[in-house]
């Protein structure tokens, strides 16, 4: 049984493990790497845990005896006034031993549930486009892609395109 909740400034040092495992295990769907983000003092996603508003907050799922944090997604929304309407939809990571219960699913359902609530438009992702798990999830719950960055990543010799995934929130 998993238990989800909006996370916190408490949560901090357990929201900050999780994404160097999701770094770690899964280094290939995210912009930075483990090594870069242990170097950052502070993330600029961390706002969202000190001061999380129906805008901007990162859910978690928690799960056992004591009580672990199992998986994170987020939702940041710029206050800039011509891109406020649309939310970003980030971070999501289910821990391994967690994957196939449907987590994602539903962290990503209740953000999108509270994007419609904070009245906001959209929500849009990126995604790397081989990530065919990610990308039938995501269609699942109504997003359709509207581009795709061929090589957005890059490391050494690999490349990894971006699809570019909106969901209206108005339908």
């Amino acid at each position: 049984m998993y238990s989800v909740r909006r996370l916190t400034t408490s949560d901090r040092s357990c929201f900050l493990e999780l994404r160097q495992t999701a770094l770690t295990v899964n280094p290939d769907d995210f912009l930075v790497t483990a090594a870069e983000e242990r170097a950052i003092p502070r993330l600029s996603i961390e706002d969202a845990l000190e001061r999380p508003d129906d805008r901007n907050f990162f859910l978690g799922a928690f799960a056992g005896e004591p009580t672990m944090l199992v998986a994170i997604a987020g939702l940041i929304t710029s206050n800039l006034s011509k891109i406020r309407h649309s939310g970003r939809l980030t971070s999501l990571f289910v821990h391994p031993a967690h994957r196939r219960r449907g987590i994602a699913r539903i962290l990503v359902q209740r953000l999108l549930d509270q994007a419609v609530s904070a009245g906001l438009d959209s929500v849009r992702l990126e995604v790397v486009a081989d990530n065919r798990d990610a990308v039938s999830l995501y269609e699942s719950l109504g997003f359709v892609a509207y581009g795709r960055e061929p090589e957005a990543y890059r490391m050494g010799e690999r490349a990894w395109d971006l699809l570019l995934m909106t969901r209206d929130s108005r339908t």
